[in-house]
């Protein structure tokens, strides 16, 4: 495990976002895929203020979801909906950066276009920096233990939350390992256990989507905080 241990979470998601500034002063087009969930929001929080909303060349970034809920924009489940009100609204980013998974639509024609949208703008699908969280089950994106086809060659997938059933669409595990970078942000004690045996254990013996997916010929890497490595070496 290529591990980075931060002290605070709130170290973990500036270092990320200086990262963020790097990427936009490129001078290209710079394809990175956000994460959902709970951890990110301090991250979109502290892009939205100073020294970052100002510093960062927002135009060069183009920003896409390893998964979404097939709600609508303004729903508080919406990952997209949350990047809004957390960041957008704070930036000047123009309109065609932004990449969302439409969830409010049906969810096979949904899926249709989004994997459309990824063919044409995302360069033989190897986006720069794909940042994943996991859940406490082991889960990243929407692909979930014993639910996930590692092997499904398509972009994208409709995948079912295996508790509540609700419908989300999800980038592939492929897709996901075309990835130049793989940057996993876990905090918190919840995740500790989980990420020893992550550690520990042959990831092709783990249950865990999130043990399994890395970038094949890129980088993985985890930020993590001090209470989330507690039981690692």
């Amino acid at each position: 495990m290529n591990k980075i241990v931060f002290a605070t979470a709130q170290q973990a998601v500036e270092k990320i976002a200086e990262q963020f500034k790097a990427y936009s002063f490129e001078g290209r087009p710079v394809h990175i895929s956000l994460s959902g969930g709970s951890t990110p929001k301090l991250l979109f929080k502290t892009l939205a203020q100073p020294p970052f909303n100002r510093q960062i060349e927002w135009r060069n970034l183009h920003f896409w979801w390893g998964d979404e809920r097939m709600v609508p924009p303004a729903d508080p489940e919406s990952n997209y909906g949350e990047v809004q009100k957390l960041l957008f609204d704070h930036i000047q980013i123009p309109a065609e950066n932004i990449h969302r998974i439409r969830g409010e639509q049906p969810v096979e024609q949904e899926l249709k276009r989004f994997e459309a949208e990824l063919n044409a703008l995302v360069p033989k699908g190897v986006f720069d920096w794909i940042i994943l969280g996991m859940g406490n089950d082991g889960h990243t994106a929407s692909l979930f233990p014993q639910q996930t086809d590692f092997h499904n060659p398509h972009l994208a997938v409709i995948a079912s939350h295996p508790q509540s059933g609700q419908l989300r669409i999800s980038k592939t595990a492929k897709l996901l390992e075309r990835a130049k970078r793989i940057t996993y942000l876990v905090i918190g004690a919840a995740k500790a256990e989980i990420l020893k045996q992550i550690q520990d254990t042959p990831a092709e013996l783990l249950p865990y989507p999130a043990a399994r997916i890395q970038a094949k010929n890129g980088i993985t890497e985890w930020y993590l905080d001090g209470e989330a490595a507690q039981f690692l070496e």
